[in-house]
């Protein structure tokens, strides 16, 4: 398997649309099911399939709905905790991320007047 990180946004969205597809063969979910469960229409899945135009991420989150495999957002995107044996605290990442500004020396060349 490719890495998503070499791959097209149109590679990956064909490369989701065979895995939603595997999975809702495997548990032998109809399409007319698995549209009704989630909340969406079958155009909307054959959109998705063909990859030829996007879809929403809350379309998505419907069609995963409709298989029962929400739960595997939970996988996307992990924010790594900071493991403490002495159990202290964990950190929380800040709120920001903000570049460091360099404080001013007070400092000029005699040619940068």
């Amino acid at each position: 398997m490719m890495s998503y990180e070499l791959k097209s946004d149109d590679e990956i969205l064909k490369d989701l649309a065979l895995k939603l597809d595997r999975v809702r063969r495997y548990k032998k979910i109809k399409d007319t099911d698995l549209v009704a469960k989630g909340g969406t229409n079958r155009v909307v899945l054959n959109k998705f399939r063909s990859a030829k135009g996007g879809i929403s991420l809350r379309t998505f989150i419907r069609l995963l709905r409709g298989l029962g495999e929400l739960n595997q957002l939970e996988t996307i995107l992990k924010v790594p905790m900071s493991y403490s044996p002495s159990g202290k605290k964990q950190s929380i990442p800040e709120k920001r991320v903000r570049t460091k500004k360099v404080p001013d020396s007070g400092f000029t060349w005699g040619d940068d007047e």
